[in-house]
């Protein structure tokens, strides 16, 4: 095992004793949390390169960003100290990055390697999970004023860090090395979903606009729409049971109408000095493409394969909502006065007071939007968030666990003792329709 290796061993052995040597401050552990996603990145690309078609890790630090970005404005976390044992592991991955540029690890390490990082970030985002769940219930008993706001920021909070561990789970859930090779529909499928995610974020934080607000809305609206139909499909075609799919179905049908009608009110404020990038159009219009095509045609040897990478992509749906909400909240957006009266109109008829300055409208001015014009489509993204994090709650039968691989293997577990057996398969059943009193 080369040096490189043996330090992100020991980051893994730091993370995993954070469980126990952390000062369990819920703000101070979010305040570490993304300066160590950037040091995994920084190793995971010194070490692995772009081998991972996934791109977990990158996807996690791109989320993590947003969470830089939007901790520089509300109330919590303010200001203040990281916690301490997340620095340990912040040091470690970054001295791993030193040792890999002085001397470059061996090839067959790099997915051992990238499998340690992953795990390093699983574990760390569990033990700030756990600690937001714990700061939350000492607020619902608190009798501070600030308690019920500072409240729905950590709700929201540990929801975003679930999906966090959602998706490092997803990674880490069968070694690359014990499934089989992934068909050319798949591995596209699963590049779709990376890029995406990669994309959204990426125009969320490089371009602060109404105009990429609207793009957004209107690519994941089509997306969730598309996934909505592959679920369908997949149902019908056994890659998932019926259970699970009835549960989706319903909830990705209200996120996709809540995606449209963010997109509605957005359209009417679009404003931009630049268009938006078009690689995060082709992205979006690329994904949809391939979930329309993902369960025709498909092996079932990739049927845990497809459910692994819509296991990711519905906990990076949350970490997009949460970005996207944050880019309304910013204060950064701006519109054209005259949309802004406009669709005030429209949603606040009666109203005496003007909500614009009409020197503004007659000047055909962009200004920042206002507080009703923020807290307008605040509530919007709102629902959009809610909505994806339910998803990510009905997606429980989509753990691929419980599926063999191939036809000729089954899933193994360790029993108490350690010793791998055979898992059985759990075949999930419509529930009977009871029957009439019996005559």
């Amino acid at each position: 095992m080369s040096k490189t290796t043996e330090q992100l061993a020991l980051a893994r052995r730091l993370a995993f004793r954070a469980q126990h040597t952390s000062a369990f401050d819920a703000a101070a552990l979010v305040r570490a949390w993304p300066p160590l996603a950037e040091a995994a990145l920084s190793v995971h690309r010194s070490v692995a390169g772009e081998q991972d078609v996934d791109r977990t890790i990158e996807r996690i630090a791109w989320d993590a960003r947003a969470l830089t970005s939007a901790m520089e404005r509300p109330a919590w976390p303010t200001l203040g100290d990281r916690d301490a044992a997340l620095l340990q592991v912040t040091r470690a991955l970054k001295r791993g990055t030193e040792l890999a540029t002085k001397t470059s690890a061996p090839a067959d390490e790099a997915q051992f390697a990238g499998r340690l990082v992953i795990s390093t970030l699983w574990s760390t985002a569990q033990l700030v999970s756990q600690s937001l769940s714990d700061h939350a219930f000492d607020l619902r008993s608190s009798n501070d004023s600030s308690a019920p706001r500072e409240l729905l920021v950590v709700k929201d909070l540990f929801k975003r860090f679930e999906a966090v561990q959602q998706l490092a789970s997803a990674a880490l859930g069968t070694p690359q090395d014990y499934r089989p090779e992934p068909s050319k529909p798949v591995m596209q499928l699963r590049q779709a979903i990376a890029v995406w995610d990669v994309e959204a974020h990426r125009a969320l934080l490089g371009d602060r606009s109404t105009a990429v607000l609207h793009v957004m809305s209107h690519l994941e609206a089509d997306s969730v729409k598309a996934l909505e139909h592959l679920v369908g499909q997949a149902a019908g075609t056994g890659v998932i049971d019926q259970v699970t799919a009835g549960r989706l179905s319903p909830i990705l049908s209200d996120s996709s109408m809540s995606w449209t009608r963010l997109r509605d009110v957005a359209a009417d404020l679009s404003f931009s000095s630049v268009p938006p990038a078009m690689p995060f159009i082709q992205a979006g219009k690329n994904l949809q493409q391939q979930l329309r095509g993902a369960a025709t045609g498909s092996a079932s040897d990739d049927h845990a394969q497809i459910l692994v990478a819509l296991s990711g992509h519905l906990a990076s749906s949350v970490t997009i909502a949460a970005a996207t909400r944050e880019l309304i909240t910013s204060g950064e957006l701006r519109a054209p006065a005259q949309a802004v009266a406009r669709v005030f109109a429209d949603h606040y008829r009666g109203r005496q007071h003007p909500p614009v300055d009409a020197v503004a409208i007659h000047r055909r001015l962009t200004i920042p939007l206002n507080l009703d014009a923020r807290n307008l489509l605040g509530d919007l993204a709102d629902r959009v968030f809610v909505d994806a994090h339910e998803a990510v709650n009905r997606s429980a039968g989509l753990d691929a666990l419980y599926r063999s691989p191939s036809p000729g293997h089954q899933a193994m577990r360790p029993d108490q003792h350690g010793i791998q057996r055979p898992r059985t398969p759990v075949a999930m059943q419509q529930p009977a329709t009871p029957s009439g009193p019996a005559r």
